[in-house]
């Protein structure tokens, strides 16, 4: 059986009357008392997350969604628990499962979908507004938009492909990464043996660290600049870019900053003004 010309510019018709410009503001919330030490995981495929301090032990996150060509229902929102992981992630079509492994993001390609005559894609995207306690350790992860978290101390995972990375006021391991956009951190006053480490490929990273910070310090990049207020020695046989590195201090911990194109800038501020 032929399906003709004009049937199926009936159906592309049929299929574009069905989607519509939206915003859902209240889309999703949830909260949960969370006890010390515990991770929230925030996976999101394309949009915003926003990480701020809770006032009390009680987390709370709610989630937004808007599209222009898909439609509200191409987004949902999940939560799942195991132990002391909490995991909240915003779902397409083909997104996985909501957990320590197996998330893959906005993924609407999938192997049936190829074959499928009514296989569309969505331009649907998620933003999170997460409260947070500040001693419960964040991941934060999505792939097209920024990511901000702001007042956590047990420690911060923030991911991004197309976008910036902004953490400020937080303490414990740090690792901020994004593959196209800025990396900035303002650290409060840091445990000796909590790692750091930010990475860009095109973008600038730009650290702001407590004057009494000790560690291993490593910063490098290929198309660009470094400067440091601490003191650190220039690898003299780099073959390509800048490297700085240098032994401050006592600690083992790892101080790690790196960018292909871009400049990596460490400045620091006075001890007296960092959070004991």
């Amino acid at each position: 059986m032929k399906l003709h010309v004009p049937m199926l510019a009936g159906l592309a018709l049929a299929a574009a009357a069905c989607s519509h410009a939206g915003y859902d503001d209240q889309a999703f919330k949830w909260t949960s008392d969370l006890p010390a030490g515990a991770t929230v995981h925030l996976l999101d495929g394309a949009g915003e997350i926003t990480v701020r301090p809770a006032s009390a032990q009680s987390a709370s996150v709610t989630g937004t969604r808007r599209w222009r060509r898909g439609r509200e229902r191409d987004i949902r929102f999940v939560v799942s628990h195991a132990g002391n992981d909490y995991y909240v992630c915003a779902m397409w079509r083909n997104s996985g499962s909501c957990g320590a492994r197996g998330y893959r993001g906005k993924n609407t390609n999938g192997f049936l979908a190829m074959f499928s005559l009514f296989h569309r894609t969505t331009d649907a995207s998620a933003d999170l507004v997460a409260e947070i306690p500040a001693n419960v350790m964040v991941e934060a992860r999505t792939s097209n938009g920024s990511v901000r978290v702001a007042g956590i101390a047990a420690g911060v995972t923030a991911r991004t492909a197309n976008g910036n990375v902004d953490a400020s006021d937080v303490s414990g391991p740090l690792s901020l990464a994004t593959t196209n956009g800025d990396v900035r951190l303002s650290a409060a006053a840091i445990a000796p043996s909590d790692a750091i480490s930010l990475t860009t490929t095109n973008g600038n990273i730009r650290a702001d660290l407590p004057a009494n910070t000790e560690g291993a310090f490593d910063l490098s990049v290929v198309n660009g600049s470094v400067q440091s207020d601490f003191p650190l020695n220039q690898m003299s046989r780099a073959r390509i870019g800048r490297h700085l590195v240098g032994q401050i201090g006592s600690s083992t911990r790892a101080v790690k900053m790196r960018s292909v194109n871009g400049g990596v800038f460490v400045t620091s501020r006075p001890a007296a003004t960092a959070h004991e």
